[in-house]
């Protein structure tokens, strides 16, 4: 009988540990495969209404006719997308050389580091007349001994050359607009623009030109077969009594473009970039100039003698004697002829 029952408890034993591993097998997996069953059932309807529904629609269409005609129509749009891209374009303001094969990036970098910096450098000194700049500005990247005992990448290495290179072209640009000084050239980061169809780039410029000379590379920049936009500019003009066109004191924010393929093929959009350019922020670029000061302190023999402007020997001007105030009256009140 004790041998009964004991054979006994292990069959209910086998048994539940059956009922329990087939309720185990049921619950974690047979469980979702029925759910993802229903799903798919699902599915399965309503495409096969979808497909009813097109065959209801389109009965007596050839399907090659409706795809041809539907690519007639989006053709000419995709056309008119490649045409002004075009138009958004940097040009090779942008373009870096790839980094050479076994070649280490952080010794690469200190290369055209400096390579980039002295062709400036060599192309200022030999402009006529010279134009001073920030020299020793790396327009925001780190310079080669600030890398010791760090691991580089190929791609910030890429984005450090394109700052340097997009700083200089900039400060070329004003060189050949005949500026007299530039003062600074900060990068602002690369934002997304117009649903994320652009990439915006902006760059604070601070510099002394003659305001004819400002008038033209304003003028110029309005006519090139790119993208400009001056997002806001501020002048300064210290010498209104001068005899001579004196040189003012500019502070512009200048934006280019280019265009971003990617988006324009992404099945979903971006939201749009807020209107107008974003404000300083602490610790950034334009939060920088505003603690340093809108211009250098320089006296007005030191900023002239950049542009090659000499005062003229004129002295000062006596105060006016009482009979000149008395005349002065006079002419202004009673239109008198003296």
């Amino acid at each position: 009988m004790k041998k009964l029952s004991r054979e006994y408890v292990v069959a209910l034993l086998a048994v539940a540990l059956i009922f329990a591993a087939v309720g185990a097998v049921y619950q974690f997996y047979y469980k979702q495969r029925l759910a993802q069953y229903a799903e798919d059932n699902e599915m399965l309807k309503s495409l096969d209404a979808a497909l009813k529904s097109l065959e209801e629609k389109f009965e007596k269409k050839v399907p090659e006719d409706l795809i041809k005609a539907q690519n007639g129509l989006v053709q000419p749009l995709a056309e008119q997308v490649v045409q002004r891209a075009a138009f958004f374009n940097t040009a090779d303001l942008l373009q870096i050389d790839p980094i050479p094969e076994g070649k280490l990036p952080r010794f690469y970098y200190a290369e055209q580091f400096n390579k980039l910096l002295n062709d400036l450098r060599q192309e200022a000194l030999s402009h006529t007349p010279y134009c001073s700049y920030p020299d020793a500005s790396t327009f925001g990247a780190p310079r080669p001994e600030d890398l010791e005992g760090r691991t580089v990448s190929n791609q910030e290495v890429k984005q450090w050359l394109t700052l340097i290179k997009f700083g200089c072209s900039m400060v070329r640009m004003l060189m050949n607009a005949k500026a007299v000084a530039i003062y600074d050239v900060q990068i602002w980061p690369v934002r997304p623009g117009y649903d994320n169809l652009l990439l915006m780039r902006t760059v604070g410029l601070s510099f002394v030109m003659r305001y004819s000379d400002l008038v033209a590379w304003i003028d110029k920049l309005r006519l090139e077969n790119r993208y400009f936009d001056v997002g806001g500019i501020a002048v300064q003009n210290r010498y209104l009594r001068w005899a001579v066109e004196p040189p003012v004191e500019v502070q512009v924010l200048l934006t280019q473009a280019d265009f971003n393929p990617a988006s324009a093929t992404a099945p979903t959009r971006v939201a749009a970039a807020p209107a107008g350019l974003p404000g300083p922020v602490p610790g950034g670029p334009l939060a920088a100039m505003a603690a340093r000061g809108p211009f250098p302190g320089m006296t007005d023999a030191q900023r002239l003698a950049q542009g090659g402007f000499q005062r003229t020997g004129r002295q000062a001007l006596a105060p006016p004697t009482r009979w000149e105030k008395t005349r002065r009256w006079l002419r202004n009140h009673y239109l008198w002829p003296f």
